[in-house]
Formats: structure tokens, sequence, C-alpha cells
């Protein structure tokens, strides 16, 4: 399937009259997609109309064009063009846009977006009922699409907790669990981000929304500093360290899971050290 693009890039940009009300991302697919016969919404732009968080950081969904398949090119500038034809059982009505069915966005997010915005995506998909099992079937034959979607799992709760999780993965570390649950006192339960029971380690991501504040600091030391009297230790990440320090988050849980306990073999010590160099040589985001 051959992509034309109806501007020349992606993101566009577009000229705005600042009194009127820009149309949202939704409202552009479902009159693009009435308009232009058999044009379907795919990738990001199908799974925002699915509800998803897909839209790559700092992107405003304005800013976004509508990303459609369609057996031409359509020369508009708030549009890209996806050359082909999707059968049947892959289309779908929702939210009065012809989009790509669930199954076939998680597909389509899989093969064509970067690892981690895919299984950001993934994720999500998986948490609203979409069945792994069937995507690695419809996979067969495609060893790295399946790779992408083996690493998903329902248990993100936001796309950087995705992120976190498959850059600690590619970088060699044991694959965590997600949403460990572990019981307090007073009959209270804490469920971590990310970690491994065995060593008594987790990680979790900080983000700003629920993590900035001085209550929300406050609550966290507290959690933290319980989780540590059960034994627990707890390593936070912040959102200024995923992509742009992954080279410090791989040393620093990788330390911190010989120091609970873990023994990697020497193929897997090497293969952290390689990834480990691999990262400090890219340029920062």
């Amino acid at each position: 399937m051959s992509t034309e693009f109806g501007s020349g890039r992606l993101p566009y940009a577009r000229t705005r009259d600042p009194r009127a009300r820009d149309p949202t991302l939704l409202e552009r697919a479902r009159r693009l997609t009435r308009a232009v016969p058999l044009a379907v919404a795919c990738r990001q732009t199908a799974a925002h109309v699915w509800g998803l968080r897909a839209l790559p950081c700092n992107t405003r969904e304005d800013d976004w064009p509508v990303q459609i398949v369609a057996p031409a090119h359509l020369a508009r500038p708030d549009c890209v063009t996806h050359l082909g034809h999707l059968p049947e059982r892959d289309v779908t009505h929702h939210r009065g846009v012809r989009v790509t069915t669930p199954d076939r966005t998680a597909l389509d997010c899989a093969r064509w977006l970067p690892k981690l915005d895919a299984v950001a995506a993934l994720d999500q998909f998986l948490r609203r009922g979409v069945d792994l099992d069937v995507l690695l079937r419809q996979a067969t034959g495609f060893w790295r699409l399946r790779d992408t979607l083996c690493l998903a799992d329902p248990g993100a709760a936001s796309p950087r907790e995705s992120w976190l999780r498959v850059i600690l993965v590619d970088g060699g570390l044991p694959r965590p669990a997600t949403q460990i649950r572990v019981p307090l006192t007073g009959g209270r339960v804490a469920y971590l981000d990310l970690g491994w029971e065995q060593y008594r380690l987790a990680v979790e991501y900080d983000g700003r929304a629920h993590h900035t504040s001085p209550t929300d600091r406050g609550r966290d030391e507290f959690r933290r500093q319980e989780l540590c009297c059960h034994g627990w230790r707890v390593i936070a990440v912040g959102r200024d360290v995923i992509p742009a320090h992954t080279s410090h988050l791989l040393e620093t849980v990788a330390n911190a899971l010989i120091e609970c306990g873990w023994q990697p073999t020497p193929q897997e010590t090497l293969r952290i050290l390689r990834q480990i160099r691999t990262t400090r040589r890219r340029p920062s985001p």
C-alpha cells in the first residue's frame, strides 16, 4: 500500500481565522469520509476516532491531517492518502466516520508507527477488548509485526508507561509485569505500574497530570515509604527521562535488579551494555 501526502508533510499547517473555531480531527474525518466515496479513516486518525491517545506527543489534533485509505489520491492539504482498497470486514462506522475496525486499526498502528507509539496504541486497544491472539493470527508470516504485537500489555495505564516498558525490554532486562497488586495495612492495596515481584522491585512513571503538585508529591512519598516497609524498592521515572535519558534509566534499573537478586547471563549482560552504549550515542529528541 503506497502513500501520498496531500501537503507534502505530516503534520500539516493551516491558516486559521482567529475568530473561528477549528474543526476537530473527528469532525474533519467525519466530513471527509462522508464526502468521498470509499475513503476510510485509518492509522492514528482511526485510533483517535476510537478514542485512543495515539497522536505524537505535543501534537495538536487541529494540526494532524486526516489519514485515509482510498483508491485514488485526494489533493487536499488536510489529508494524507494511503492508496489501496480495504476488504469489507476491515471497515465499519463509528461516531459518524467510515473507519477501519479496531482490529485493523491496531494492526496498522503496529505495522506503520514507530515501536514506542505502536505499542502504546496496542496497549490501549487491548484495554478496550481487542484480542491479542486474533491479531497474532492475522500477523502470521510478518515476524517484525509479531514482535511488536508480543510487546503489548493491557496493564499499561498511559502511553508513557507503555514506552517505559518497551525501553526496559528492548534494553535487555527481564520483561516486567504490569499493575502489580501489593496488599498494604488496613486492607488497602497498592498497584505498581510495572516491576518484578520476584525481586520486589518496581518502576513507576510519574507524569505531569497526577504527580506534580506538592500534595501529589507528598502522597507519592508516603506511598513509596509504605511500600519500602513492605519490602519493595520503587524507582520513579519522570516525564523528562523518557526517551531523552534512556541510557541512564537502563543502567539504574539494571543495577537495581542485580542488587535485588537478579543474575543476568553473560549474554544478557553484553546485550544490556550494548544498548546502554547505543542509547548514549543517540541525540536527544
